[in-house]
């Protein structure tokens, strides 16, 4: 595999003079009379409800806090909290800086970080305020986020790569990368981020990128083999056939060069969601391919978590979500329960319930046996 040195941009550091500490950040009064907070009633089951007037998006599952609350991000509603009887909807009218969300995480401290399209805002329990003073860093589109074991804060931006900040320094890399195929190009989208057990944090890449593996001190880059190119396997209509054989995956390479969602099963190995090649898994030596079972083929995997019991779930963008045991696949849809079969993304609570967020602004909870509808759902 190709490695590349991290590629810290010293033009970012002089940021540092201008970013200021947590307690110097300038804060937002949260209007209690703007919080859209629902009242239970007895008997009546609570769900989301558009207060902004958005017609069409996403809602997603992000995060379920210290205290047991779950929140979600949307396309143009800003956040939502669920504290397991009613909703509470946070949007710029509280201080959240813009009305799409994007990733959602706490910190060590107990803040719940909140990525959206104007930078990362933090809420305290209070009130919401600046993660970075600058407008640099405030205009940025926010796509991932994660605090590493260290209290480092990673975060992806729209067409900005990837950034680290460790509290005084910040660094920027992946904003810019040698493709083995492409030659150099601006990468647009990274899509996830995650830390595996030995520490290393990966980076997958939406726009043709691949994934790739930092150590602390090397980037490693993972893409598909040559012959995925010469064999139409990324679609591009300028390509060519090498012959007239099929396409063979070799298990030395990653499967596809678009990757959705990552996520690290109970041994160690590192699982792809990728948007034509189903999934792949790769055990730190080889990649294993998930495409001769064509159901995982006929739809994009978008979302990919492991739960509590070791079964895996896999969200789809058009074919609902599946289960897997390591041998056995089961389809859910909306047939069953679910409200949407574009699944964008997937929560497991501390119950062991699962919550799957879909296109549509819907949102369905699985006890492992029912679906339960927590959104006021409209087909768009």
């Amino acid at each position: 595999m190709n490695k590349y040195l991290l590629n810290i941009n010293h033009l970012l550091l002089a940021l540092l003079f201008v970013v200021t500490s947590c307690n110097g950040q300038v804060k937002t009064d949260l209007p209690n009379d703007n919080v859209n907070q629902q009242t239970p009633i007895e008997g009546v089951q609570q769900k989301i409800v558009r207060t902004q007037g958005a017609t069409s998006g996403n809602l997603t599952c992000e995060l379920q806090d210290k205290d047991g609350n779950l929140w979600f991000s949307t396309t143009g509603e800003g956040v939502y909290r669920f504290d397991g009887k009613s909703f509470t909807n946070y949007t710029t009218k509280n201080g959240l800086f813009d009305n799409t969300a994007s990733s959602i995480i706490q910190d060590k401290l107990g803040n719940i970080l909140i990525g959206t399209n104007a930078g990362i805002c933090k809420y305290d329990g209070n009130i919401f305020s600046k993660y970075f003073e600058t407008d640099t860093l405030n205009n940025l589109r926010i796509i991932a986020l994660l605090e590493d074991r260290e209290g480092n804060i990673w975060f992806s931006a729209m067409n900005k790569g990837i950034y680290r900040y460790d509290g005084n320094n910040l660094s920027n890399f992946l904003y810019k990368y040698e493709h083995r195929f492409f030659g150099d190009k601006q990468e647009k989208m990274i899509s996830d981020i995650i830390q595996d057990k030995k520490g290393n944090i990966w980076f997958s890449s939406f726009n043709r990128g691949g994934v790739w593996r930092y150590d602390g001190k090397t980037l490693t880059h993972f893409l598909p083999s040559t012959d995925y190119y010469l064999f139409l396997e990324d679609e591009r209509s300028n390509a060519y056939s090498a012959s007239d054989k099929k396409y063979v995956h070799s298990p030395d390479y990653i499967t596809d060069d678009m990757i959705s969602s990552m996520t690290e099963d109970k041994a160690g190995n590192i699982w792809f969601a990728t948007r034509r090649h189903g999934i792949c898994r790769y055990d730190g030596k080889t990649f294993t391919s998930f495409r001769e079972n064509e159901v995982f083929v006929r739809y994009s995997i978008i979302a990919i978590l492991e739960d509590k019991k070791g079964i895996f779930w896999l969200g789809t963008d058009e074919g609902g979500v599946f289960s897997y045991d390591g041998k056995t696949l089961k389809n859910y849809t909306t047939t069953d329960g679910l409200i949407n079969n574009s699944v964008r993304s997937i929560l497991e609570d501390k119950d062991g319930n699962l919550w799957f967020g879909t296109r549509s602004f819907g949102l369905s909870r699985f006890d492992g046996k029912t679906f339960t509808t927590f959104s006021e759902y409209k087909e768009e």
